[in-house]
Formats: C-alpha cells, structure tokens, sequence
C-alpha cells in the first residue's frame, strides 16, 4: 500500500472525513434564496415597468390631476370598452379601432415627427388639441395652478397635422347656431374659454358657425383624422359634469367602429425602450420560449452525473488479491528491494522443484550438482548455476523481472520438462 494511500485509510477508519462549510439544511435554504432572487430579477427586468404604477400631473393618461386623462381611462374601462394605454407601436396597436393622441408635446422635431406618422399611420385617429399646463410640487400628483398654453403653440400643433395654411386656432364662447353631426348628437356643457378651430380641409362634426370643437378629415390614403380642438370635455376636471361624459363617450363610440380604444403616451415621454428580452417573454413568442427553456432543462438533466439512487462508493480497500500484490510490490519498488525479493523468489522456487522431483537431503552446493544433472537428463535449457550468479548481481528493475521469468520457466521445465512431459 501506498503512502498517500495508507493515510486514506487512516483518515476513513478515523472517521474524519470532509465536512462542508454549510450543513445540508442550510446549504438548501441558501440555494434557494439564490434561485428566488434570480427569479426575481429577471420578473423585474422584464415585467418592471408594467409592476410599477405610474403617476404624473401632466396632461397625459396617467395623471390625476384636473388637467389629466385618467378618468377617461376608468370611465371607458367602466364602460366595457377595451381600452390601452400604449407605450410603442401604437398606430399598429389600433389597426382595428381608433388611436388617441391626447394634448400631443411638439416641443423639439422629433416629437413633431412622431406625431405627423402617428396621425398618418393609424386607420382613425382622434388628435386632442394641447390647451393647459400646469406646475405641481416634485412627487405631488395635483397640480398647485393650471395656466393656458399661448395660441401660438397650440397652432404649431396643427400645423403638424398638415392641415390647410388658413387652418387657425380661436379662444371665445360658442355662439350663434350650433351643428352636430348625425352621429354626434351629444353636446358638451358649457367651458371655461371654449378652444376652437377653423380649417377649409376639416368636416365639422360639432361647430358653431365657422369654427369647429370637433372636426374630421379623410385623407387621400382612406385613412381618418377627427381633431378635437378643446381638450375640457375629456380631461379630469371636465368628466366630473355628466354631460362632458356623454359627450366624450358618444364621440369615443362613433369613431372606435367596435375597435379598441388605444392612448398614445409615447408624446408624453413614456415610450418604452426595445427590448429582446421583455418580447421573447410576451405572448405568443412565450410559448416558443418556454420551449426552449424545458429543452435546456432536459438537456442539463441528461448531463448530470447520475439518474436514479445513489450509487455506493466503493471500500477503502478493494476484495481480492490484486490489490494486495499491487500495493506490496509498489512498497517494495519503493523500498529498494526488489534485489532480495527476486533472492527469495528463487530460493523458494527451488525448495518447490526439490519437493517435486523428491531430491535427498543434500548441502547447498551439492544439491546444485544434483537438480543440474536432473536438468541435463530431462533436457532442460536454463541453467540453476547461472541463475544463481545472475541474481546475486541484478540490480535493475528491468533485469530483476527479467530473472523472475526466467526462474519461473527453470521451475516449469524441471517439474513438466521441455515437451509438457515428466
């Protein structure tokens, strides 16, 4: 047996084998703290946006500030009308219903831009006109003041849309005769300084005299854009009289065609950021995900170690003689002795040849002679002489194995002969 192999056995029979830093019940818990919070984050990253409710107390459909559009959102999911509040793509989202574009920001040219293919691409577009704005301490969700937007910036908005150069925007009361559209019977209640429009290319669907609260205009392309040049009868604090609600869901009703109803947000700041990651995990792109992800799991259960019980380890010491001659002749290799285990090799396999062929009683030298003249009288080939002087002087390995084989083969030819014959 080995060195390191003895202190092996040593160790096992002291029972002092390896221990873990963690027991197994802790070991556990913390490999599923690992995997919770691995979950976690990845539940984060994906649905983040959608976990966390948002809040402002600006002119978009997340605020609940009286210049805001989250009651329109409540009134319409109230009302069983689907209903999206859309943070991209949101022209192809409304492909089959109506696309609102409430209180647009036309600040800087790419909101412009965004705005003239949103209004273009979406098969019915309702533009909501921009008229408030208002300041709100930092995390307050009401505003502390609301002030009007210059008309100048509210014609820029119209500018956008591409409607006709004489297209202009008008502060004043309603008055004179009023027309609705067949469709559009509903009137608003009266507001705080009426926002109108005056355009030759818009049809009026609510107006009074030249000027228009609510206007439509088919493009060339089939597709439909409704201005709607005053945003109070949709806004927060103008949904709380019943009237404006009527009159906001008559208009939704009329131009939706049975649709969804889709809110555009991405005007406001709110465009959310492309995401492979979030859209492999959206339907139905999950389903081919999932897929994916049970394959890996088979894939890895496949790779492990083992299936089923555990298989038991094997003994410290192996059954058998093998082990035991493995282990001896490496001690003795290590030692130095192969020299007198081939000695005592030979001398026993002599004391063995004498038993066989019964030899007399005889002083070593002598009974050298006699097992000589058996040899040369059986026809033997390998001398016990030069055996003898051979292993007095081996000293190499190689040479000491060498001789083994050759005293096994003296042994085999004085027991059996050369031929296989006694």
């Amino acid at each position: 047996m080995t060195a390191p192999e003895a202190a092996d056995v040593a160790a096992v029979g002291d029972g002092a084998g390896a221990s873990g830093p963690f027991s197994k019940q802790t070991l556990t818990i913390v490999i599923a703290v690992a995997a919770a919070s691995l979950v976690v984050a990845a539940v984060l990253t994906i649905f983040g946006d959608e976990l966390g409710g948002r809040s402002s107390a600006g002119v978009d459909s997340y605020s609940s500030s009286a210049i805001g559009h989250r009651a329109l959102v409540k009134l319409l999911e109230k009302l069983d009308i689907p209903v999206v509040i859309s943070r991209s793509d949101s022209a192809a989202k409304a492909a089959h219903g109506l696309l609102v574009i409430a209180e647009p920001t036309t600040g800087d040219e790419a909101s412009r831009a965004q705005l003239e293919r949103l209004a273009d691409a979406a098969p019915r577009t309702l533009v909501v006109l921009p008229k408030w704005f208002g300041s709100a301490a930092r995390g307050k969700q009401w505003i502390e003041d609301a002030y009007l937007l210059p008309v100048d910036e509210v014609q820029h908005t119209v500018g956008v849309l591409g409607l006709d150069h004489h297209a202009t925007v008008e502060r004043a009361s309603l008055g004179g005769r009023v027309t609705a559209d067949d469709g559009l019977d509903v009137a608003p209640v009266s507001f705080w300084l009426p926002q109108l429009i005056a355009s030759e290319d818009l049809q009026p669907m609510f107006a009074s005299d030249h000027r228009m609260l609510v206007g439509h205009l088919e493009r060339t392309n089939g597709r439909h854009l409704v201005v709607l040049s005053d945003p109070d009868p949709l806004s927060n604090a103008g949904l709380r009289k019943p009237e404006n609600a009527r009159f906001a869901v008559a208009l939704i009703e009329r131009l939706r065609e049975d649709g969804p109803v889709v809110i555009d947000e991405t005007l406001h700041g709110y465009a959310a950021q492309p995401s492979l990651t979030r859209t492999l995990f959206r339907f139905p792109l999950v389903l081919a995900t999932l897929q994916v992800m049970m394959c890996g799991l088979l894939v890895v259960w496949a790779a492990m170690v083992r299936f089923g019980p555990r298989r038991a380890a094997p003994p410290p010491i192996a059954p058998g003689k093998d082990f035991l001659i493995r282990n001896t002749a490496a001690l003795v290799h290590y030692g130095g002795h192969h020299g007198h285990a081939l000695k005592r090799y030979l001398q026993l396999t002599v004391a063995a040849v004498r038993h066989a062929v019964h030899a007399p009683a005889l002083a070593p030298d002598a009974m050298t002679a006699w097992l000589e003249r058996v040899r040369a009288a059986r026809g033997g080939t390998i001398s016990l002489v030069a055996l003898e002087r051979d292993v007095e002087t081996a000293t190499t390995p190689a040479r000491v194995v060498e001789l083994a084989d050759l005293v096994f083969r003296w042994r085999m030819e004085m027991t059996h002969g050369t031929d296989g014959r006694t």
